[in-house]
């Protein structure tokens, strides 16, 4: 964690999300749902296909509302949308009649705190490697540098969270772990409390300080492994093979307990 950064403290306590699925009846997402993610800390979410990952990602966001149970941001009840708590999705969803600068400077703008005489959205642009882009519009993008602007935008507002959705996860490999080195260089500046949701294992391990393993539907935490390598991790080690069989076997366990596919 960064010294003197602004991070926040989740606290997750005893959570249910229960949907109404029509005829279908009731559809229990997830189910007792402990958690604390300390300030500064990266933490992931991996688990098979339906378990809830999004679903408590969107709870923290405020985007949904518990059926029991608390979330907290430093003692605050979530209860709403707020910037403090940043997203970023797997569609970087830039507003495409805005160019780079427009799209990173939209947040404050909205919060009508942006200062045509601040350099920090071109801080940011440069933070992510978007310096000569400022004009160029989201169709004139690839993908990988439109989602470099969707996290720009988001850390631009100086969030207590960041969220993050497999924001990778429509990227071609090589783009991927470009962009998994990005956000960790913005994260370790930053020193923002993160929360991943992912379905690659790698990506958690390169990534997290700990990785949350959840079960299918309805959704528990079945393991919290704390990942302990030091950064710059190396994929190819023996330590990170190591754990990357070791959270596959518990993988394969969970997906057991229900016939629910899931993808790495």
């Amino acid at each position: 964690m960064v010294e003197g950064a602004v991070s926040g403290n989740i606290e997750i306590k005893d959570v249910d999300k229960v949907f109404n699925a029509g005829e279908e009846g009731e559809v229990v997402a997830l189910r007792g749902i402990n958690l604390s993610v300390r300030p500064g800390e990266m933490v992931a979410l991996v688990g098979p296909s339906g378990c809830g990952k999004s679903t408590l990602l969107r709870l923290v966001a405020g985007l949904e509302a518990p059926n029991a149970g608390t979330l907290a941001l430093d003692g605050n009840p979530i209860d709403a949308p707020h910037y403090e708590r940043g997203l970023a999705f797997q569609d970087p969803s830039l507003f495409p009649w805005l160019n780079v600068f427009g799209n990173v400077a939209s947040g404050l703008k909205a919060r009508k705190i942006f200062d045509k005489d601040d350099n920090e959205v071109q801080s940011y642009i440069e933070k992510i490697g978007l310096a000569g882009f400022e004009n160029h519009y989201p169709h004139q993008l690839s993908g990988g540098m439109a989602q470099r602007v969707s996290l720009a935008r988001s850390f631009v507002n100086h969030p207590k969270v960041f969220l993050l959705d497999e924001p990778f996860g429509a990227l071609d490999a090589f783009t991927r772990m470009y962009m998994q080195d990005e956000l960790l260089r913005i994260w370790q500046e930053d020193g923002t409390t993160s929360m991943l949701v992912t379905h690659d294992v790698d990506e958690a391990i390169y990534l997290a300080d700990r990785i949350v393993i959840m079960t299918p539907r309805p959704g528990k935490i079945e393991e919290i492994i704390e990942v302990g390598l030091r950064r710059p991790r190396a994929r190819n080690v023996e330590e990170f093979l190591h754990l990357r069989a070791r959270i596959l076997e518990t993988l394969h366990f969970a997906e057991k307990l229900q016939e629910l596919p899931y993808y790495l």
